[in-house]
């Protein structure tokens, strides 16, 4: 008989200024959910998909992928349609996902949107077994959206990402 599933939201964020910080934090993550027997996703922009799958090799085919500007271009279907769907297709285990929601190039007209997903995650999940990891680029991003993205993750532990 196996463990319990542990039934929670485990929220991370994580500030990255370039391709080396990112893939700090990025690929860890997804080997430590690998190693645990845990489904994980990678919902990200297509640049970001790229780089993570060449640097988990072999991994890779065991990940689950999706471009976030595609899936994530309306902002409110992000939690329904990438991360909730993901988690409702692997019942009784945690599952683990990146999700980058706000990146350079997103329109002032789908920002609001974006900030106001960052803040529900915590309440829309905070049953599942679910550790999310929402990387944002520290680089190219303005620092109002950073602090912004900070102040509403309540259950926040940040990871970063060797910037040197």
């Amino acid at each position: 008989m196996s463990a319990p599933t542990a039934v929670g939201l485990r929220h991370e964020l994580s500030f990255y200024t370039d391709a080396p910080s990112l893939l700090a934090v990025a690929v860890p993550f997804v080997q430590e959910g690998l190693a645990a027997g845990e489904p994980v996703l990678v919902a990200a922009p297509a640049p970001r998909l790229a780089l993570l799958r060449a640097a988990l090799g072999p991994a890779a085919d065991t990940v689950g992928w999706a471009d976030m500007g595609e899936a994530g271009r309306n902002p409110g279907r992000i939690i329904p349609w990438v991360l909730q769907a993901f988690a409702d297709r692997h019942p009784g285990r945690r599952v683990r996902v990146i999700g980058e929601p706000i990146w350079a190039g997103r329109s002032a007209e789908e920002y609001p949107a974006c900030a106001q997903h960052e803040a529900a995650i915590n309440g829309a999940l905070a049953d599942r077994a679910m550790t999310v990891l929402c990387p944002y680029d520290a680089g190219r991003l303005d620092p109002g959206v950073l602090a912004e993205v900070a102040g509403t993750t309540v259950r926040l532990h940040v990871r970063r990402g060797d910037t040197s």
